[in-house]
């Protein structure tokens, strides 16, 4: 990416996203676990570090970022952080 990347631009790139279930959160905590998470995609450490920085200075606490093939992964824990970031996603995916 470019020095002047926006959360918006690293979301639309490479980016997806885990919403839970309505009708599955009463099976109960033990039987299903899924919570909001969206993870973020990038290549190099210099945009994790720029992404990273994106995220501190919108209020947004990003988790612990870890390696994925070649990429790096940032996780987005919490549904009004996964929520807020979601409106920068497209909804359908372009053909």
């Amino acid at each position: 990416m470019t020095d002047g990347a926006t959360i918006a631009d690293y979301v639309r790139t490479n980016s997806y996203a885990r919403v839970p279930s309505a009708e599955r959160q009463d099976e109960g905590w033990t039987a299903y676990k899924k919570g909001y998470e969206l993870r973020i995609v990038v290549k190099t450490q210099d945009d994790l570090k720029q992404l990273r920085r994106l995220l501190l200075d919108a209020g947004i606490q990003p988790g612990k970022a870890f390696r994925k093939a070649k990429q790096w992964v940032v996780p987005v824990y919490g549904k009004a952080a996964v929520t807020e970031l979601l409106k920068y996603k497209p909804k359908a995916r372009p053909k």
